[in-house]
């Protein structure tokens, strides 16, 4: 049997989606979730619309953490390949969901799980640079360059990709593997 909590979130996933956040009222969802309306019960689940949103966020975007290098690679290069695809499949998972993003990105609530979300990836993505050889010794200032310079391209491109503006003179495989052999050679002091 589905819980309450699930059928309010379900019936929220599907009412944002198609109503966008603003357009989705609580009424709505409460009776998307086969609830009565007005009654109450939402808010025995959820403090508020935006914590509902903030919840569902979490199965939307992929937690940062879960973009840790792949210990079965142990090549740099490798483990560069291995953050591209979790990036690429978080990209596609989000896709049907990037108009509700855009528009929460705008409210208060949205913006502030965006910047922790960043913050969380940032810092994940950080530690395993520091554990290159490029990266270890590094201030935490260099360090935040040295990984922005690093994934700030790919993640460039996938940003591109995902508003369907790729500029037609790049190849997308070219780009990958040129990306993750430059990355590797930087990352491990190589060139």
């Amino acid at each position: 049997m589905t819980s309450t909590s699930d059928r309010i979130r379900a019936a929220a996933r599907d009412l944002f989606a198609e109503r966008g956040f603003a357009g989705t009222s609580i009424a709505a969802i409460e009776k998307g979730a086969g609830l009565v309306p007005r009654a109450g019960t939402f808010y025995r689940h959820f403090p508020s619309k935006e914590a509902l949103f903030e919840d569902l966020a979490r199965e939307i975007v992929e937690r940062p953490a879960e973009f840790g290098a792949d210990p079965a690679d142990a090549d740099t290069r490798g483990q560069l390949l291995a953050f591209a695809r979790r990036f690429e499949e978080a990209g596609e998972r989000q896709r049907p969901w990037l108009r509700l993003i855009e528009e929460m990105r705008l409210t208060e609530a949205g913006a502030a799980f965006e910047a922790r979300a960043n913050d969380e990836m940032l810092r994940t993505l950080m530690a395993w640079v520091a554990s290159r050889p490029a990266g270890r010794g590094l201030d935490e200032s260099a360090l935040a360059a040295l990984t922005l310079t690093v994934f700030g391209g790919w993640l460039f491109h996938l940003g591109k990709r995902a508003q369907g503006i790729e500029p037609n003179a790049v190849d997308p495989v070219v780009l990958l593997e040129t990306w993750a052999t430059l990355g590797a050679r930087l990352l491990d002091g190589t060139g």
